[in-house]
């Protein structure tokens, strides 16, 4: 395996070669992991099938900053390359290649093209400013990075449209990058004057094969000249001279030219025996890195087939080239195959490119490559290295390259199928219990209200089982709270398949939700722990398959057993079918949990480990490494064993203080009465369809087909309403529509978009709740009841999704924490609802209670119209008491940001690397100073603030490593403060993280008992007190200010973070003589002196 990525550990670093240049160093952590005998080429630990559909800006972004791009990421590098190109066509002049005849070479007009990019940019280059230009100077590098990137797009359009004796045409500031590139090459098609979409395509696909190579010649002759610490397009136009060797991407135009000597397949065994005796060469076979197939090959003869190169008789002789080659043994003894130069030059003549134009082509896809190894050299040649997670204006944050998974993608199906099944027992259970009703309150005399409790049981466990089952599997692994819940959830069932007493059934209903119902956090977790978010759309099918099933097939069974085998059936048929699961689960199903097993390399102990893994690994035949080579201390460092992590109570209930926060409470509450009122109708049936209809328990089982049909259909065709009106409200209100990224809505009012298709289902949910309740009272025929059971389902589960669906968009930060809530209240609703429904039919009738019930509908959706946009509004309005009363909006963002108001929720990546502050309604002949703190840190049982960012002598500027900005920034050129600490809000919380700018007076000092917060520690930032810093520094009230929400939503099941409310708070004392304050616009604190040593975690 040929590795370009530096391995954790100090492993060997990959030899660049064996003389090393001055100043250049022989490692690098770059971008492309190959191996031809598994054919496998990872690109930053991305796969190619993961990355076939990506763009070029994907893969820039992704091979240079270290990520895959966000939408907005992708958009924002597109734009600054599409201006750059522009900008650069009148720098290059076309004079510079159009004296030369248009059939020269186009590695002098390339050159020639490049150096009068070079030549406009002076500054650009460091000997002529100052020699540390781009060392750690990640702005300057990244812009220069675009210019370059965009300078040789423009140079090689020229010399395209040059040698074509065709016009330049200008690219265009809307388009992508390769598309413009084709544009200004004029590689379009003449009848539309747009680049083919297949070509594009074709193109785009090998660019992603031609990226990088680790230490191709190119690169090696980049990073040579890069040594001498100069530019990029310096280093590119020693890269492109490179690259036209015959030796290098040349060796597509020189094969090319070979087969035109051979000219026909009939020719090659005697080329080939030339070849072998010495007197000829076979260009693009073979590569210094492969000993066998060039991975590259087979995704390339794919592209091939998307290109009519039925015409090119060339292709024949490659083609017979490599029949012969590879059955002989000259060529297979030593490692000789096709490489991806030998069937590249196709690509790119099916493209339309001249033979000769090739090289320049396949350097417009390795500048990519290229720039990754500059902008990496540029940092390795300096003291100061990037941090892991060093982010720059065109990066937010920087995910893992390694793998997310050591399972298979087959490994990754079995496990979710798994956890998906597992979580199917919880909604089976529940349903398969319903037509067995009537028979256990007969066979133990009691009423239908007192029968329907045991469901009000099951529900409450079900919405509290989640909770504890959910932070036990964080904290222990993942199959010991498998382990646990089908344990309980066994002995649960066959004693209930056992007793025969009201009491017990009470009971042990509750004992059987708390197994089974834990299941269902547990499936979450487990596809967090194996799948990325960029896989999750595949495996969602599979989780879901339970929720879908159970309300109509639960109920067939459930009434087939109960009438033929007696109700006890039921529990014995779900403690053999748990048995059944249970036992392959135990033997097999491995730990997946991160916190335990990390990737799942790590070795699981005790009962983490699967029975299949341990008896594998005391009956393998073959010694480790680690037994034969290393010691103990490096075998326990290769393969780490899972730390012991103790266990704490959970408390479920702190997910209500939810309730108490606006919009969360008043959306959650009229989520859950619309479900409640579902439940109020399904728990009815089987005692009013057996008094009118007298059917049996399969009878009753069969009534609710319809319901499961009416929740089918609705999930179905409500969601596409949904988004349909959600696209055609965006376009009404003039917004963006991206189908491919998570938004901040911002002014959009989303939750108009939702409420006009969660209004109108909610009322025609009352409405058909109404007319249920009227026409069973009448005693209408079954096919009628049975047809607004159908009604009843389909618009309460319309309402209810859509419900979901805003919770989900209001909190798209922190979705698990929003539904966690929803999830109890849900349950906690229904259980009331199927509690009471009976002896409200017995007291009132039908008509009457489902009347209540719909009116109660009625109320929630008028209440919904009237209140909830206000309630949107007021929550922001009422957060404001974070700034001190009276202080001006300070207008600022993030570079991945939109412009934040006060009270925006932002996710906690975005707020990397420092913000952009405008100088809007700011003097800009003053100095300032300014403080970001955390205000919503809890030490313990104390509220505390944490210092963040101290920036002083900040003053107005045209440039920043913002866009621009008519208004200008507040930039610091003169010192560093105390150094910028990003949001880092626990998992599950929200805090309020604010921004207080004041005038700085030019005499101003550093109070130096303030000196503890200069190390970016968690002790030297804890307890900042404001109020005191001010009054000391001799700051007055802040001139400006904005405070936002930041929303953690760990990749765990457990929710909200508990704990009581604080009711003191401290602020650390620092040991300062206060003169006599001057305002500051805040309100005196209570400080508590007793905890002044106590550590905050930041």
């Amino acid at each position: 395996m040929q590795s370009q990525r530096r391995t954790s550990g100090g492993s060997k670093p990959q030899q660049m070669a064996q003389t090393e240049p001055i100043n250049l160093p022989v490692d690098y952590a770059l971008a492309i992991l190959s191996d031809h005998d598994k054919g496998l080429l990872l690109f930053r630990g991305y796969t190619l099938e993961q990355l076939w559909d990506s763009d070029f800006e994907d893969m820039l972004h992704l091979l240079v900053w270290g990520s895959y791009p966000t939408a907005l990421q992708k958009k924002e590098l597109s734009r600054k390359l599409a201006e750059e190109m522009a900008m650069q066509r009148p720098r290059v002049q076309a004079n510079k290649v159009n004296p030369y005849r248009r059939t020269t070479s186009p590695l002098p007009l390339m050159l020639a093209g490049l150096s009068a990019c070079l030549a406009y940019v002076p500054e650009s280059i460091p000997a002529s400013t100052k020699p540390d230009l781009y060392q750690s100077n990640s702005r300057e590098v990244d812009r220069a990075i675009i210019r370059t990137v965009a300078a040789y797009a423009v140079v090689f359009g020229l010399v395209s449209c040059h040698r074509r004796g065709i016009l330049f045409a200008q690219p265009s500031r809307d388009k992508p990058y390769l598309e413009n590139l084709f544009q200004i090459a004029g590689l379009v098609d003449p009848t539309t004057g747009r680049p083919d979409p297949t070509k594009l395509s074709c193109f785009r696909r090998f660019a992603m094969l031609n990226a990088d190579h680790g230490m191709a010649l190119s690169v090696f002759s980049a990073l040579v000249t890069a040594s001498s610490l100069t530019d990029p397009i310096s280093c590119v136009i020693t890269a492109i001279g490179a690259a036209f060797g015959p030796l290098h991407f040349g060796a597509t135009e020189s094969a090319n030219l070979a087969l035109r000597e051979i000219g026909t397949p009939e020719k090659v065994p005697t080329f080939i025996e030339e070849v072998k005796q010495g007197k000829r060469r076979l260009f693009g076979y073979g590569h210094r890195s492969y000993k066998g197939v060039d991975p590259r090959v087979a995704p390339i003869r794919s592209i091939l087939k998307d290109l009519d190169t039925s015409s090119n008789s060339l292709l024949k002789v490659a083609e017979r080239i490599e029949q012969v080659a590879s059955a002989d043994d000259y060529f297979k003894s030593r490692g000789l195959y096709p490489n991806a130069d030998f069937y590249g030059n196709f690509v790119f003549t099916g493209i339309g490119f001249e033979p000769d134009m090739i090289p320049a082509a396949m350097m417009a896809q390795r500048i990519m490559g290229v720039m990754a190894h500059w902008r990496e050299y540029m940092w390795q040649s300096s003291i100061s290295q990037p941090p892991p997670t060093e982010s720059t204006p065109l990066l937010s944050s920087h995910p893992s390259s390694q793998r997310y998974s050591v399972f298979t993608n087959g490994q990754k199906r079995l496990i979710i199928l798994a956890a998906a099944l597992a979580s199917s027992f919880s909604p089976f259970s529940a349903n398969i219990y319903y037509p067995s009703l009537n028979s256990i309150a007969a066979d133990l005399h009691v009423t239908s209200s007192q029968i329907n409790l045991t469901i009000t049981t099951y529900m409450i466990c079900q919405g509290l089982a989640p909770s504890f089952m959910g932070s036990f599997a964080d904290q222990a692994g993942r199959r010991p709270a498998y382990i646990l819940c089908f344990v309980i959830y066994i002995i649960g069932n066959i004693a209930l398949a056992l007793q025969h007493n009201y009491v017990a059934l009470l009971i042990l209903r509750a004992v059987q939700s708390c197994g089974s119902s834990g299941t269902v956090a547990l499936a979450s977790a487990v596809a967090a722990d194996v799948i990325t978010s960029a896989e999750r759309g595949m495996y969602m099918g599979i989780t879901s398959l339970g929720n879908i099933l159970a309300p109509s097939l639960g109920p067939i069974l459930g009434g087939f057993l109960s009438q033929y085998l007696g109700w006890q059936a039921i529990f014995w048929f779900l403690a053999l079918a748990a048995i059944t699961f249970f036992i392959p689960l135990f033997l097999f199903f491995p730990e997946t949990c991160r916190a335990i097993v990390g990737d799942g390399s790590i070795s699981a102990t005790g009962w983490n480990q699967s029975v299949w893994n341990r008896w594998h690994k005391q009956h393998a035949t073959t010694t480790s490494t680690c037994d034969i080579e290393g010691s103990p201390d490096t075998c326990r460092e290769a393969h780490p064993a899972p730390q012991k992590r103790s266990i704490t109570f959970p408390n479920p209930l702190s997910t209500l203080r939810l309730l108490f926060q606006l919009p969360t409470g008043p959306l959650v509450l009229a989520n859950g009465i619309v479900f409640a009122s579902y439940y109020s109708v399904t728990a009815g049936i089987p005692s009013q369809f057996k008094a009118i209809y007298g059917l049996s328990d399969l009878g009753i089982g069969l009534t609710f087909i319809p319901a499961g049909l009416g929740s089918l259909v609705s999930a179905t065709f409500n969601g596409l309403i949904v988004d349909w009106n959600y696209l055609r409200f965006r376009r009404k209100t003039g917004e963006p529509i991206s189908k491919d990224q998570k938004q901040d809505h911002g002014a959009f009012p989303i939750e108009r978009a939702r409420l006009q298709i969660g209004l109108p289902m909610t009322v025609a949910a009352a409405l058909s709740v109404a007319w249920y309740g009227a026409l069973i009272e009448r005693k209408p025929a079954l096919s009628v009841a049975l047809a607004l059971v159908f009604l009843i389902s389909f618009c309460i589960t319309a309402a209810y999704n859509v419900m979901n669906v805003l919770i989900v968009d209001l909190y798209y930060t922190t979705p698990a924490t929003a539904m966690a809530a929803n999830n109890l209240v849900r349950c906690f609703l229904g259980a009331a609802a199927t509690a009471v429904i009976h002896p409200m039919i017995q007291k009132w009738g039908n008509r009457t209670t489902y009347w209540a019930v719909a009116g109660a509908m009625f109320s929630l959706a008028f209440t919904m119209k009237a209140i909830i946009p206000f309630i949107l509004f007021t929550a922001i309005s009422s957060a404001h008491w974070a700034l001190p009363p009276g202080t001006p909006p300070l207008q600022m963002r993030y570079p991945s940001t939109p412009w934040i108001s006060l009270g925006d929720t932002i996710k906690q990546p975005d707020a990397l690397p420092i913000p952009c502050i405008s100088t809007l309604n700011l003097n800009t002949a003053r100095t300032y100073l300014l403080l970001f703190v955390d205000i919503d840190v809890v030490l313990e049982s104390c509220s505390t603030t944490v210092l963040h960012w101290y920036q002083p002598h900040m003053t107005a500027s045209t440039t920043s490593h913002c866009n621009d900005n008519e208004n200008g920034w507040l930039v610091n050129r003169t010192s560093t403060g105390a150094e910028y600490i990003a949001p880092q809000s626990p998992p599950y919380t929200r805090h309020r993280y604010v921004y207080l700018l004041y005038e700085q007076d030019p005499d101003y000092v550093f109070p130096e008992c303030f000196g503890h917060i200069f190390p970016k520690t968690r002790e030297g930032r804890g307890g900042f007190d404001i109020k005191q810093f001010v009054e000391v520094a001799g700051l007055r009230a802040p001139v400006a200010g904005n405070f936002f929400y930041v929303d953690n939503d760990a990749a765990t099941t457990t929710t909200a973070s508990g704990g009581l409310v604080p009711t003191t708070t401290w602020f650390r004392s620092a040991p300062c003589r206060t003169e006599e304050p001057k305002s500051t616009g805040f309100i005196p604190m209570e400080a508590d002196d007793g905890v002044d040593q106590q550590q905050v975690v930041i």
